[in-house]
């Protein structure tokens, strides 16, 4: 069945832009925060708020002193951000606060211009040989915790009242690893995390002695560099990953010898992917090809372990065709989701470099590409059928 996607909405800005962030503390608004790379004008951090209901966008935008390589939102207090500056700074790492964000719907005397608050700093070694490139926060409320990444390390910060607090270091050189490209947090667990160096992904368990907190590695998961991963936040054992060979796999981390999925959709980099939140039968992926694809991988989700009576996503035949109906043509009781892309997005014009949904309205999500585009989509109302009925 053809599907209709709905209008999307763009909100562009003349300024080069790499990172992307849902709001993650703001569940009653769909918003999203982007920062600009500064290059040749001043440096910017523009709070996107998404209006479902009136189909209408408003920002505000705050000065920054600095270029801005990455930044994340933290889930416990929904105005601040972590936040990669791109430069060689006093400061490359620092916790900041958005001040003045309304809690209900954004006016025009909101947009006026502010400016950002530091309120930790998070200073790296001088010997650091590489600048940090992203920052992930665990997505737990009560666990206040970021990861910065480099291509030499991952360094694991708490934050408290006021500081911040270095806790754990992973070091390229000591693990025999190349340069880290990506880290994502297991969504339950306070101390594990994977990353992503080469081709290789690997898993670690910070309780561990430092020698053996690697607890799993998949050495070849693309036959490129591994750019981009997410963990299934319903499925806490399977994991995705994006490669430089174009394609998107999903693995079993309790089993990887071979990914559960193979998605191959891009014809070029990609450099993000996501799971839906609530739905995790939805991934995203985006990459340097300048689309946007909406996947079902309902066959390796949470809703097939159900189907299998919680008994494990090898127990349940991806070709079952026990929900064909009497006509042959689909089941009795609705169409029901089945793997493969649902839309490609091709709304953008250069490499896009984020793709994330939004931590208010499950079925919403936006993607940035490089010459400033914001565009914010949303999920078809056919595949949200397939799904809830």
């Amino acid at each position: 069945m053809e599907v209709s996607r709905g209008a999307s909405h763009v909100y562009g800005i003349e300024r080069h832009t790499l990172c992307l962030t849902p709001v993650a503390g703001d569940t009653q608004r769909c918003r999203f925060a982007l920062g600009t790379l500064g290059i040749t004008e001043p440096s910017e951090i523009h709070l996107v708020d998404f209006d479902s209901d009136e189909n209408s966008l408003a920002s505000i935008v705050y000065k920054h002193t600095c270029g801005i390589r990455a930044l994340a939102s933290t889930p416990w207090d929904s105005s601040q951000l972590v936040v990669v500056n791109n430069a060689s700074v006093d400061v490359p790492v620092e916790l900041v606060r958005l001040n003045n964000v309304p809690e209900g719907p954004m006016s025009s005397r909101d947009a006026l211009e502010q400016s950002v608050e530091s309120i930790a700093a998070l200073e790296t070694p001088s010997a650091e040989p590489q600048l940090p490139h992203a920052v992930v926060c665990h997505p737990s409320l009560y666990n206040k915790t970021a990861a910065v990444v480099s291509s030499s390390s991952v360094r694991v910060w708490e934050f408290g009242a006021p500081t911040a607090t270095q806790t754990h270091t992973i070091w390229a050189s000591r693990n025999s690893m190349d340069d880290i490209e990506a880290a994502a947090w297991h969504p339950t667990a306070a101390a594990q995390l994977s990353t992503a160096d080469g081709t290789c992904v690997r898993s670690w368990d910070l309780r561990l002695d430092p020698k053996s907190q690697q607890t799993m590695a998949i050495e070849y998961a693309h036959s490129g560099k591994v750019r981009a991963l997410d963990y299934n936040p319903n499925l806490p054992y399977v994991l995705a990953t994006g490669g430089d060979d174009g394609s998107v796999r999903l693995w079993d981390a309790r089993s990887p010898a071979a990914p559960l999925m193979e998605i191959a959709n891009h014809t070029h980099w990609i450099y993000s992917v996501a799971f839906n939140p609530n739905h995790d039968q939805l991934l995203l992926s985006a990459g340097a090809d300048g689309l946007v694809n909406l996947e079902s991988t309902v066959s390796a989700s949470s809703a097939q372990v159900v189907a299998a009576g919680l008994g494990g996503l090898s127990e349940v035949d991806s070709d079952d065709e026990s929900d064909v109906g009497s006509d042959g043509s689909g089941s009795d009781r609705g169409e029901k989701p089945t793997d493969g892309l649902v839309v490609q997005y091709d709304d953008h014009e250069t490499s896009v470099y984020a793709a994330k949904w939004s931590v208010a309205d499950p079925w919403v999500f936006a993607s940035l590409s490089f010459d400033g585009r914001l565009v914010i989509n949303t999920v078809p109302r056919e595949e949200k059928y397939k799904i809830l009925l």
